[in-house]
């Protein structure tokens, strides 16, 4: 590796917190297990409301950063993908959380016409919005995930969909609002969703020790142990393989994961 290349700029904004310290931690994993031990990882936070300004994260000082196969932002745009799932497609499995109120109205649903006659509210720049779109629902596209909630509770839209790996963690930082909110107990809404490592192209480096360390943590078994120690038996928690499940296309699916199958 390169002198200037042990100080690595992460983004790592845009996110849940979980997903954002499961992130961090397995490109530390990444460049631990390429032999890299001193990069100085330097991580952004900083969480952008244009997706004009996060599809040119590389053209301000970025390096790295970890988003969704296929991500509409960086269309076009030249960038380096290592096309390894790193989370096993669990963020692709969403949850529904919903007013308490209306826990019987959702318990009625059992096809996917009624749920696209119901609104989901998407927090502002999020891959997922023009997904749900594509799949002919509608979608309130606005502001963060921190008042996401705050506008589920006055009713500018039905239901959010958070991924089965961020929803518990998301949910339990709520305070007083999730006295009148709930993670809906029998529906998922799936779509395959691969989040994947997004390298800046002048980077060649660093994208060949991030990806010789993904594979060999893949095959030591140490990704694999990451993932649990932040997903602990997250299938049979939350049921995932009992629920009603409403499956949607991805058609931002580039044609690497055209196959793609979760590892859950």
């Amino acid at each position: 590796m390169i002198k200037d290349e042990k100080q690595v700029r992460f983004w790592n904004g845009n996110k849940s917190p979980i997903r954002r310290e499961y992130e961090k931690q397995l490109l530390s994993l990444c460049l631990n297990e390429a032999g890299v031990m001193d990069a100085d990882i330097l991580v952004d936070e900083c969480d952008y409301p244009s997706a004009e300004d996060e599809g040119n994260i590389f053209s301000n000082g970025c390096d790295v950063l970890v988003s969704v196969a296929g991500n509409q932002k960086f269309a076009g745009k030249h960038t380096t993908i290592i096309e390894i799932p790193i989370c096993n497609g669990v963020l692709g499995h969403r949850l529904l959380v919903i007013k308490k109120q209306h826990i019987q109205r959702f318990s009625n649903i059992n096809s996917i016409e009624q749920l696209r006659k119901m609104t989901i509210g998407i927090p502002a720049t999020w891959a997922d919005a023009d997904l749900f779109r594509k799949n002919g629902f509608e979608v309130s596209e606005k502001g963060s995930l921190e008042d996401i909630f705050t506008r589920l509770l006055t009713q500018q839209f039905d239901y959010i969909a958070l991924g089965a790996n961020e929803v518990e963690s998301i949910f339990d930082k709520l305070g007083d609002l999730k006295k009148e909110l709930v993670i809906e107990p029998n529906l998922l809404i799936y779509y395959p969703l691969p989040l994947v490592f997004y390298i800046h192209p002048a980077k060649t480096d660093l994208a060949t020790l991030i990806k010789s360390g993904l594979q060999a943590a893949i095959k030591k078994g140490s990704h694999q142990r990451l993932f649990d120690l932040h997903h602990p038996d997250i299938s049979q928690r939350l049921h995932l393989r009992k629920r009603q499940t409403f499956r949607l296309t991805n058609p931002y699916l580039p044609a690497p994961f055209t196959h793609f199958h979760p590892k859950l």
